[in-house]
């Protein structure tokens, strides 16, 4: 028996099925009478013994018991269980599949795979920004403009990029706009919904309100760092980003999600992290807990990008 998987886009995200390939002419056979196509229907909905399915197709039972011994011997029906019914014992039937398939030979055409290596590991770090399938949340990126008490641009804001495209592919879309620029939520307070906050305290104003309330945190009185009061271990290089998810101090209800760095090429390596190696970063995560994660970027094939990241703590 094969399988294989079906992924579909639907108004509420992409939804996979388990589909059964259907090998032989004779399985196919037994599906062409439309009242076969209706029973699997019916039984896909909610399994049910053939005395009951009749009653619920409005058909005679002996045409139902017909099409089920058909769809048994093809291999599209099980039985559940058996439950006694008037006295005697009733067979609960289902498919034997979410959905089935013909596969014709051919190379076919190649395309991006929707489904992510690691999307089930980012789903659950990503647990309260989803509902029903659909992202629920904001990006917060630093203002393009001047702006804040360091008087800056942001300047890792378009790392946002790679992660929107990322995240695209775990969720759906929800309506309106998923990115807020920092002055926005500053304006609006921070503490309305769940956030992911793109770059550190320099370029984004709500990670620099957050820094107090974190355990690894960004220091500038003596020289520009990150410091743990986890490990008491300080990080100056430039390459250096910060995964964290915490409680909203301002909103306990909320979680904020943090993916900052010393400066741009951090960010990207903290982005990087979550995007490319969730395995190794999102290890040791435990959903209710504050989560923290200082990864350094790498460039191991020498072309001026970061492709990998070490995890220093």
């Amino acid at each position: 028996m094969v399988r294989r998987w079906l992924v579909e886009e639907t108004a509420h995200g992409a939804v996979g099925r388990e589909v059964e390939i259907l090998d032989r002419p004779e399985r196919v056979a037994a599906l062409t009478s439309p009242l076969a196509w209706r029973i699997m229907q019916e039984l896909a909905k909610a399994p049910d013994y053939p005395n009951a399915l009749a009653e619920r197709l409005k058909v005679h039972e002996q045409k139902v018991y017909y099409h089920v011994r058909r769809l048994e011997a093809a291999g599209l029906l099980e039985v559940l269980r058996e439950e006694a019914k008037r006295g005697a014992s009733a067979r609960i039937l289902a498919p034997t599949a979410e959905a089935f398939a013909i596969v014709l030979k051919g190379r076919g055409n190649p395309v991006a795979s929707p489904m992510l290596p690691h999307a089930g590991v980012v789903a659950r770090f990503l647990e309260e920004f989803t509902r029903d399938g659909v992202f629920d949340g904001s990006i917060v990126v630093g203002s393009p403009y001047t702006h804040g008490p360091f008087n800056t641009t942001a300047r890792d804001s378009p790392y946002a990029v790679e992660l929107g495209f990322f995240l695209g592919r775990l969720f759906a879309p929800r309506k309106g706009l998923v990115v807020r620029l920092d002055t926005e939520v500053k304006a609006l307070g921070a503490g309305k919904e769940d956030m992911i906050l793109v770059g550190g305290p320099v370029a984004n104003i709500i990670t620099m309100e957050l820094n107090p309330h974190l355990a690894v945190n960004f220091d500038w009185k003596q020289v520009w760092r990150m410091e743990s009061s986890r490990t008491r271990r300080p990080y100056a290089d430039e390459q250096v980003g910060l995964v964290a998810k915490v409680r909203n101090p301002w909103n306990p209800a909320r979680v904020i999600v943090v993916l900052s760095g010393l400066h741009a090429v951090g960010t990207m390596a903290a982005i990087l992290g979550l995007t490319h190696f969730a395995e190794e970063v999102l290890d040791g995560y435990a959903p209710g807990e504050d989560f923290y994660r200082v990864v350094a970027g790498q460039d191991r094939d020498g072309d001026g990008r970061l492709d990998a990241v070490s995890i220093l703590e």
